[in-house]
């Protein structure tokens, strides 16, 4: 099986992909650098990876290339996802950050487009939904998975002998994924009337959707993992 994890900069899905990588035998390329496209590979083994969202490289170059079979969107809710990622060096690489989280408006309109979507928020709670909609998918999340046993160095190990022709055509990376630990410490960032202006701008249907998770679910974004 081949999965595909989309997700915004600064979003977690990086750690979100590292979780699923820990799935035993399987192949990952947790973080796919934003000046890349999605691998056309040829392993028969279970195959993770995450790409994020970019202007340079659009959802369907990244499906056409590596050919899930299927497709997730990673989501963080949009007002801390923009603090964060206005802090990043890399924040403009291959697009402004506005343009991308326009395009994440987009894909987010478009949600049947993918497969299941999973939010940060949940992730880091470690919330039972989370497990229940990779199972449906086919690729298990267990509880094991979060100790992170199988390290950066493995990960890319199993990938070099799976996909040689990878070392000479792609960098590999793991954003900024702690690779031993996943905090709820970051849940939620330093938010200002300007950056909430600028969400609601760029994404007001997902800032729409995050307001009815925290009224329907009673969310206390405060809270750590």
């Amino acid at each position: 099986m081949r999965l595909l994890v989309h997700g915004m900069q600064s979003s977690g899905a990086t750690t979100f992909t590292q979780v699923l990588a820990q799935r035993p035998g399987c192949i990952a390329l947790v973080d796919i650098p934003n000046n890349f496209a999605a691998p056309r590979v040829t392993t028969r083994k279970d195959f993770v990876a995450k790409a994020v969202i970019t202007t340079a490289y659009p959802l369907a170059v990244h499906v056409e290339r590596f050919r899930p079979d299927r497709v997730v969107l990673f989501l963080r809710d949009p007002r801390d996802n923009y603090v964060s990622l206005s802090t990043k060096p890399y924040r403009h690489h291959s697009g402004l950050m506005e343009e991308k989280f326009r395009l994440l408006e987009q894909l987010f309109a478009q949600s049947d487009r993918f497969d299941a979507i999973i939010h940060y928020e949940d992730l880091v709670a470690r919330k039972p939904c989370v497990s229940v909609a990779m199972e449906a998918l086919g690729w298990p999340v267990r509880e094991e998975h979060f100790r992170f046993r199988r390290s950066c160095d493995e990960l890319l190990r199993s990938l070099w002998e799976a996909e040689p022709s990878l070392i000479a055509e792609m960098d590999a990376a793991f954003g900024a994924a702690r690779g031993d630990r996943m905090s709820g410490r970051y849940r939620r960032e330093n938010r200002n009337k300007d950056s909430e202006g600028k969400v609601a701008q760029l994404c007001p249907g997902l800032l729409a959707h995050y307001r009815i998770r925290e009224l329907s679910r009673g969310e206390d974004m405060d809270a750590g993992a």
